[in-house]
């Protein structure tokens, strides 16, 4: 007579309390890893276009603007003109674009001027974008990003470096230090 030997039931159920607990409580830790992803590469993003943009402006020898739209959620970049309908045809033609996640919010743009522009600040003036001159320098600015959990970023643009930085968390211009290591 053989002796089968397997699991009791007890020792299953026991095995599958345990997996349900561990469950429980790693799924807000993978849920906030997933939001903190799509915020990271909505920033890493908002680099690449800046860096895009710097590249363009100094190739054209032409400024370019950089826009948020709160409608369609898009960072744009524009050449400046001084014709108000050559503006908007080339916002629209504009193939340097950066659309933000569903779950990524723009918290704020901050300049140097302490203007900070709100997500449903529409900039539509040359004055009040982040401008890139024709040569690919840009003054220095915070672009502010957060998620649906409430973690942000900091996307910063220093002039003259051709640096732009992500730092966790809300940092404002006069809270920035760039350090230079040699």
């Amino acid at each position: 007579m053989t002796k089968q030997q397997g699991f009791t039931l007890l020792e299953l159920i026991v095995v599958m309390v345990l997996i349900s607990l561990t469950a429980v409580f790693t799924m807000p830790k993978i849920q906030a890893s997933l939001y903190s992803n799509e915020l990271s590469a909505t920033a890493q993003r908002i680099v690449s276009l800046v860096t895009a943009t710097a590249q363009e402006a100094r190739a054209r020898h032409t400024s370019y603007t950089l826009r948020f739209d709160p409608d369609t959620k898009e960072f744009v970049t524009v050449p400046v003109t001084r014709i108000p309908e050559m503006e908007e045809e080339e916002q629209n033609k504009a193939f340097l674009r950066v659309t933000l996640d569903d779950s990524v919010r723009l918290a704020g743009i901050e300049t140097p001027e302490n203007e900070t522009l709100t997500a449903n600040t529409t900039v539509h003036n040359n004055e009040t974008g982040i401008l890139f001159t024709s040569k690919g320098y840009t003054r220095k600015a915070a672009i502010h990003l957060e998620n649906d959990t409430g973690d942000q970023r900091t996307v910063i643009l220093s002039p003259f470096l051709g640096l732009a930085r992500i730092l966790d968390g809300y940092v404002t211009l006069e809270n920035d230090r760039i350090i230079v290591s040699r």
